[in-house]
Parts: C-alpha cells; sequence; structure tokens
C-alpha cells in the first residue's frame, strides 16, 4: 500500500485546495479551521473508507483524528493494522 500521508496530502491538495499550492500542505498543517470546512472533511472521510478499505465512525470523526495529516495517518494506520 502507497504512504497514507502521501495520499491524502495528494487529494487534499486536487480536491479540496483546488489552485492553492500543496508546497504549503505538511504533515503538521492545520486542516480543520484552516484548509478544510466540513464538506471537505466529509469528502475526505469517504475518500479514505474508499481508498483504504476501513470504516470511520461519525464518533471517530473528531478534531484529534482529523486535524493534520499526521493525525489522519494514525487513526487510518491503526485501522488497517486492526482489520
Amino acid at each position: 500500500m502507497a504512504d497514507v500521508k502521501t495520499q491524502v496530502r495528494e487529494f487534499i491538495a486536487s480536491e479540496i485546495m483546488y489552485d492553492e499550492s500543496p508546497a504549503v500542505l505538511t504533515d503538521d498543517t492545520k486542516l480543520l479551521g484552516g484548509i478544510m470546512d466540513s464538506l471537505g472533511l466529509m469528502q475526505l472521510v469517504s475518500y479514505l473508507e474508499e481508498q483504504f478499505e476501513v470504516e470511520i465512525d461519525d464518533s471517530e470523526v473528531t478534531v484529534d483524528n482529523f486535524q493534520t495529516i499526521n493525525d489522519i495517518d494514525r487513526l487510518v494506520s491503526s485501522k488497517v493494522q486492526a482489520g
């Protein structure tokens, strides 16, 4: 499987940020309340579930799990390992 962080970064850059440079998107860039709104968050959750074949419960859609790419990587990796 390709690197979770790389795939998430590419998805956010192409589908949520559109014209903004992906160079500004680091593993620690604040996503919620910054780059991504609630619609973008829902797009990202759908992408993660499809791309990595994981199920993300509504209760897991929190700032702690989606604030940065590092947080998303931790969540997805834990689900992939558990699955």
